[in-house]
């Protein structure tokens, strides 16, 4: 065999070996790259827990005007399909398509408006509405993911990606203001699951609870909602679903099955402030009260709330070496402003147990509380704090593949030990699908010079392989 064949062969092995090293180390780097399959969205933090239970006062909103689009119990841009026996409280509209049917044996009490002037002022009432809803920013609480078993109060939700009722019923309470407004971004799509419920409490009226949803409107078998809908695209009310509000679709169909829509009436109801001033505390010291199911905080000497006639329960949240006096008690409002002032002394308080207990979870499995600023984690069905009289908030950490309920609130101590029970229900649609497109068609997460690497490292080999065929076929030649 020549020298040049010789060394033909050397460099043949040194591209083979090359190749296998490329080969091995875009394995290496790709698996560095990857990211997780699913992500699972975070709880409310303490200090969002905070933020969303602060009160319509220091973070109110103005309602969403409807204008013409008001009185339609559905709109859309394209088209109203109904089956079944969709039963319709106010007006059906469709623009500029002009298609409606269904009806009957669907039933609407109002108006029917296709193609017409009045249904294109109304679709254009709704897209002033629309973007009124969307561009809102003062006091915007992030929520994500399952937002089931929570109980809200009055005030702006912000949500990046889609927003679910899919474990757990969401609440909607007033805190005794019935002219709180609730509204909820949502950036892509809205959905909740079979025989879920918005409930209201405590004043909320369906009347001042809107919707803004950057996709489509999903909403499960028999399931009841409250508020308005402003979807960008369509919405879909499946078979029994109940919506005591609007279905308001801007540029897609508005899709019903044997449903029942009412579009609500709103009363205003003559309000009073509640003022809680305290005493004996240094200069800028945080306190906190919880009254009517809602907290509020302060380092001033001043907390307000806003509430009609009647009483309510409150309570204090601990301060780090002061008693307040009283810790909790009872107010009533009767038609005017009410004052209460709270006096703390120094001293230490006596502290009772505060046990909070799941049930749901397989057994071992890790779960946490974050009670009063405090993150406690366990893997039995208990998690124990130790507090003082008063009201402090708590959040339920996520566990992987389950739902809480509730999962997040607040803890009321007065002079005896607590309970606090947590009910986890396993997630439905946990798996993680396939994740965005690049421009060079990988997935996410792997650049693209990787992949031109790998092509590289093939095309290296399939020419080492060649070129070691070739040698050893001259070898046999010259033998």
């Amino acid at each position: 065999m020549s020298m040049l064949e010789t060394r033909r062969g050397s460099i043949a092995l040194s591209v083979g070996i090359v190749a296998l090293m490329l080969v091995a180390g875009f394995a290496v780097m790709g698996s560095r790259w990857s990211g997780p399959s699913s992500a699972v969205a975070a709880p409310l933090t303490p200090s969002g827990l905070r933020a969303a239970l602060t009160p319509a006062a220091t973070c109110g909103q103005s309602a969403v005007a409807l204008g013409s689009a008001s009185s339609y119990a559905a709109l859309s841009g394209t088209g109203v399909t109904s089956t079944g026996a969709t039963s319709l409280t106010g007006d059906v509209g469709v623009s500029p398509g002009t298609s409606v049917t269904g009806f009957p044996p669907g039933t609407y009490t109002g108006t029917k408006n296709v193609g017409n002037t009045a249904s294109a002022a109304a679709e254009a009432a709704l897209t002033v509405a629309y973007n009124d809803a969307a561009g809102r920013s003062n006091c915007a609480v992030t929520v994500a993911g399952n937002i089931g078993g929570q109980t809200l109060t009055p005030g702006l939700y912000k949500s990046t990606s889609s927003l679910a009722i899919s474990s757990g019923d969401l609440t909607l309470s007033g805190g005794g203001n019935p002219n709180g407004i609730f509204v909820f971004q949502v950036a892509s799509a809205f959905t909740t699951t079979s025989g879920r419920a918005v409930v209201l409490s405590n004043g909320a009226q369906a009347g001042n609870v809107f919707w803004q949803i950057g996709s489509s409107a999903t909403i499960g078998t028999t399931s009841t909602v409250q508020g308005t809908l402003l979807a960008y695209a369509s919405i879909s009310m499946l078979s029994g679903s109940h919506l005591n509000g609007r279905a308001l679709a801007r540029t897609g169909d508005v899709t019903l099955s044997a449903t029942a829509i009412v579009v609500p009436t709103t009363s205003s109801a003559a309000t009073y402030p509640v003022t809680f001033t305290e005493a004996g505390l240094t200069a800028g010291t945080s306190w906190s009260v919880t009254f009517n199911g809602v907290l509020a905080s302060s380092t001033t000497t001043t907390l307000d709330f806003t509430v009609v006639a009647g009483s309510y329960a409150f309570g204090l949240g601990a301060v780090a070496g002061f008693i307040p006096s009283p810790a909790s008690g009872t107010t009533t409002v009767t038609n005017a402003p009410v004052s209460q002032t709270i006096t703390f002394t120094a001293g230490t308080p006596a502290t009772y147990s505060i046990t909070f207990s799941e049930t749901g979870l397989a057994s071992g499995t890790s779960w946490s509380v974050t009670f009063n600023g405090v993150l406690k984690s366990s893997t039995t069905a208990t998690v124990v704090f130790t507090g003082s009289d008063g009201t402090n908030g708590y959040s339920v950490g996520a566990s992987t593949g389950y739902d809480s309920n509730p999962s997040f609130g607040s803890v009321t101590v007065n002079g005896a030990a607590v309970g606090q029970a947590i009910t986890f229900t396993s997630s439905s649609g946990t798996g993680g699908g396939p994740g965005p497109s690049t421009p060079g068609g990988a997935s996410a997460g792997t650049p693209t010079w990787m992949w031109a690497l790998l092509g590289i490292a093939v095309l290296a080999i399939l020419a080492a392989v060649i070129a070691g065929a070739l040698l050893m076929r001259r070898r046999k030649q010259a033998q």
